[in-house]
């Protein structure tokens, strides 16, 4: 892709400069203010824009629409594609390299993800050339509770909020027959001891203070999960979730979200119609990345497959912006085109839900990130 700048006084003006090429991706990010008009924008709350112009100065975004005026000699860059806000992973392992585990201890809460990041890992690269421009770094599953959530760039080395979530797992690896608890029984009561003690992280979660993110997978993990959180009034999402469309109406009782995917090519369709059934019910949903053990790009590509599925194109596009951004807990800083938000965005060859669009630029904090001199 070839993109050029070129200066106007306002969209309505026709009368354009001599085009000035981009040679290479190392110019874009010096330019403070500069403006994309692309042939379409999907602001991220469902609305879509025809010709739609977006506005950047000082890494956040000025204005965004069709309408938009321009001061003198601000620099155009032409898109004849789709430009989005940039995808946002609610749980990811990116760049940690083991340090989000403890095989030891299976009580953690009070561990930082924040620490483990490495934001010039290769992982962080990949995810930005599959679109994602931020990340919710979390604990892996191996721990009942893992400890604190951490949301991350994935270009400029940016930890943008820490302390998100307390992570809390009733997968079945989060026991070991060394260590205690050994048991799920033994496990929910723990949990619910540190939950009536009140200190640290527990406390806040008991106080409502702090969200969680509860690991369970399996049908029997998810009712067991949905039991705990109900019980103890815990507010947050569940993670994982492969047949909790089957108990809608308990996901519904919790009030929890739900992080899913992602899913492979052949996926079980139990697992694409629990997601469908969920939406239905008016649940919150979000696409979760899980690289670097999984492809970056199959957190795009699972939501694709459940609009093909059946699920509401924007439903599932929410689910890769703007809901997502909630969930992680950063939906007012990322996640939408919109006044005031980061800077954070995509320029598509076409729809991000066709399997075949490609990633042409990315952006993160109004600073080329990937693409753009092709």
């Amino acid at each position: 892709m070839i993109v050029t700048l070129l200066g106007t006084i306002a969209l309505a003006n026709t009368a354009l400069i001599e085009p000035l090429t981009i040679a290479n991706k190392s110019q874009a990010p010096a330019v403070e203010s500069f403006a994309v008009r692309a042939k379409v924008v999907q602001l991220g709350n469902g609305t879509t824009l025809e010709e739609g112009v977006l506005w950047v100065e000082d890494g956040k975004i000025r204005a965004v629409g069709r309408g938009v005026e321009l001061p003198a000699g601000t620099l155009v860059m032409e898109h004849d594609g789709v430009l989005t806000a940039g995808l946002v992973a609610p749980h990811s392992y990116n760049g940690a390299d083991g340090n989000l585990t403890d095989s030891t201890r299976a009580f953690l809460p009070d561990i930082h993800a924040k620490h483990a990041y490495n934001g010039a890992h290769s992982d962080f690269r990949r995810a930005v050339e599959a679109g994602v421009t931020t990340v919710l770094l979390a604990p892996r599953k191996m721990n009942v509770a893992g400890g604190l959530t951490a949301a991350v760039k994935t270009f400029g080395d940016r930890v943008l909020s820490t302390d998100n979530h307390l992570h809390l797992s009733l997968h079945t690896t989060a026991l070991w027959g060394w260590r205690e608890p050994t048991s799920w029984p033994g496990a929910i009561r723990e949990l619910e001891a540190r939950l009536r003690k009140g200190e640290g992280a527990f406390g806040e979660v008991a106080k409502g203070r702090l969200p969680i993110v509860l690991e369970a997978w399996s049908r029997h993990e998810v009712a067991r999960a949905l039991d705990f959180a109900t019980r103890n009034g815990l507010a947050g999402a569940m993670r994982g979730g492969w047949r909790a469309g089957e108990m809608t109406d308990r996901v519904v009782e919790s009030k929890l979200s739900m992080i899913v995917g992602p899913f492979a090519n052949g996926e079980d369709k139990r697992h694409i119609d629990s997601v469908l059934a969920l939406a239905e019910a008016g649940v919150p949903i979000a696409f979760g990345m899980e690289a670097p053990d999984k492809d970056p790009r199959s957190m795009r590509l699972s939501a694709a497959q459940c609009v093909r599925a059946g699920l509401d194109a924007t439903v599932a596009w929410q689910g890769l912006t703007s809901s997502a951004a909630d969930i992680a807990g950063v939906g007012d800083r990322v996640g939408r085109l919109e006044r005031g938000f980061d800077a954070d965005f995509v320029l598509w060859s076409g729809s991000p839900l066709e399997w075949t669009s490609r990633v042409e630029a990315v952006y993160v904090d109004g600073k080329l990130a990937f693409g753009g001199d092709r």
